[in-house]
């Protein structure tokens, strides 16, 4: 029951930051946006809240720029699919159990991946940086 209003809390105090609500994907609670600069900072204010962040961009003219309708599937360590969810914009912030985890985005039909491990109390950070479009 403790965990359950803790966690409530911490979802509350997330809109309140200006994320927009968090959605379930099987067992994983997570949030996705950041497109417009108030979002983006109320992302990066919030990532330590989440025990792991991701951060999608795409190198544009050979600077990282971010992207957004990324397809964004995290793998336990087993290779069981934990979150299988469209990014809404550059960030995710997922909460999940400690373990190691696979994070995979493709975007434009590129795909990239990342290693995460969330520690006990812990936080994960995850950048996937995909090549500039062909187009």
């Amino acid at each position: 029951m403790t965990l359950l209003l803790g966690g409530l809390a911490l979802a509350a105090s997330a809109m309140a930051a200006g994320l927009p609500p968090e959605r379930q994907a099987g067992g994983v609670s997570y949030v996705s946006g950041g497109v417009s600069a108030d979002e983006a900072e109320a992302f990066k204010a919030m990532r330590n809240n989440y025990p792991l962040a991701i951060e999608l961009v795409q190198q544009v003219g050979g600077r990282n720029m971010f992207t957004a309708d990324a397809k964004v599937r995290v793998m336990d360590s087993a290779g069981h699919v934990v979150l299988d969810a469209r990014a809404d914009g550059p960030f995710m912030l997922v909460r999940l159990p400690p373990g190691r985890y696979r994070v995979e985005a493709t975007f434009k039909g590129m795909t990239t991946e990342s290693p995460a491990t969330v520690n006990i109390g812990g936080h994960a950070q995850a950048t996937l940086n995909f090549p500039g479009s062909p187009d």
